[in-house]
């Protein structure tokens, strides 16, 4: 089984600062979370944790599995913060939560 295309595929993840000042995020279509000092940090260290989980799926030997782990889901819990960010920002700027939107690393795709 083949994945729909991966190597256009965006992410979608949301981030918030933390009460102890710091920001934390998640990639609710890969399920991978990441904690960082800043807004632009914590988007910097999702593209690299990406990346990494990517180049781990690509060189593993069961190809098979590729298209499963490309598409492992966060916790409902983590879905519908993501949705209530995306309508809480069109209503409101919100200082303290955003969205954004990575794409999976292109390079790593194509060696799948």
């Amino acid at each position: 089984m083949k994945a729909k295309n991966p190597a256009s595929k965006v992410l979608r993840c949301w981030g918030h600062r933390q009460k102890n000042g710091r920001w934390y995020g998640v990639c609710i279509d890969l399920n991978l979370d990441v904690e960082a000092d800043s807004r632009k940090e914590l988007e910097k260290e999702f593209d690299a944790v990406i990346q990494s989980y990517v180049e781990a799926v690509c060189d593993t030997d069961d190809k098979q599995s590729i298209p499963r782990l490309l598409n492992r889901r966060a916790p409902v819990s983590d879905w519908a913060m993501y949705y209530f960010i995306s309508a809480a920002y069109l209503i409101n700027n919100l200082k303290e939560y955003f969205i954004f939107q990575p794409q999976l690393p292109k390079l790593c795709i194509e060696n799948c």
